[in-house]
This record gives structure tokens, C-alpha cells and sequence, in this order.
């Protein structure tokens, strides 16, 4: 889903280009259908509470939370995260300042900084990212994921 481009300033002159909501990587959004429920906090934007049913964050601005659930977590390079989150996969070019468990890849861009606990199963930390605090790599499948359901099964 995409939003209409506002109409020139002034006659004769280009519309303007709407920023891509994703700058990580010059991601392209095309693989996510309009279904998935995807949050996006713009630059300049704080958002201090609880967020619910959504399964992709986008962080651009700043987000302050007791405790997320989240399939996706995207932090912007000028973006900041303060809280206690739970993810399918992160991706963070900002700050991520809290406790971070991630069920499967946690990716950790040049200019990202994760500060506090993180629990992941894969790590990839780009030259340049910045890791203060505890992080455990977790080598047995977490709740959530198939391998998970497969070692139930076997015992």
C-alpha cells in the first residue's frame, strides 16, 4: 500500500518522491504483502507505551516499550529502541538499548549499537556494529520456530 504523492508546490515544477520507509540496506518492501500488519515510526516520532498486533516495526524515530512480541524488528540508522522485545529476526542500524531475544538471525548493521542482554540463535554483526552487554547464543531451537516442534517430537 503506498500513499498518493502530494501535488507540486508550484506549477510546472517535479512532484515530490516519497522517501523509502525502509532505509536499512536499501530494502525493497515489494516481498511484504499489504496484509502484514507493519508499523512504521518515522523520524521525529516517539512512541511511548504498549504496541499490539503488528508483525513488522520499522523504527525510524524513537519507541519506548515495556515489552514487545514481534515477528520483525527493523531499527533505522537514526532510530532508537528502549525496552524488553521478542522477535522472529532484528535487524539494527540504530540503538537497541533493553533486553532483545531473537528466535532466529539478529542482524547488527555498521552503524548499529545493541546495549544490554541479547539472546539469538544466529549472529551477524557487520564491521563497525557495536555490541555493550551479555548475549547468549542459544545452539537448541526456541519455542515458535519448526526445529522446535521437531525435538518435541522425538523424545
Amino acid at each position: 500500500m503506498s500513499l498518493p504523492t502530494p501535488p507540486s508546490p508550484m506549477p510546472g515544477s517535479a512532484p515530490r518522491q516519497r522517501a523509502s520507509s525502509s532505509r536499512l540496506n536499501n530494502r525493497e518492501n515489494s516481498n511484504y504483502t499489504d496484509n502484514n500488519r507493519t508499523l512504521i515510526v518515522h523520524n521525529g516520532i516517539a512512541i511511548r507505551g504498549i504496541i499490539e498486533s503488528i508483525e513488522r516495526l520499522i523504527i525510524e524515530g524513537t519507541v519506548e516499550v515495556e515489552h514487545l512480541t514481534i515477528k520483525e524488528i527493523l531499527i533505522a540508522p537514526e532510530g532508537v529502541f528502549r525496552g524488553v522485545a521478542e522477535a522472529g529476526t532484528a535487524e539494527i542500524a540504530g540503538v537497541m538499548e533493553g533486553k532483545l531475544t531473537v528466535r532466529n538471525t539478529l542482524t547488527i548493521r555498521a552503524s548499529g549499537r545493541l546495549i544490554g542482554d541479547a539472546e539469538c540463535r544466529r549472529l551477524q554483526v557487520e564491521e563497525g556494529g557495536q555490541i555493550t552487554g551479555k548475549l547468549e547464543m542459544t545452539s537448541s531451537a526456541l519455542p515458535g520456530t519448526k526445529e522446535y516442534s521437531h525435538e518435541t517430537t522425538k523424545n
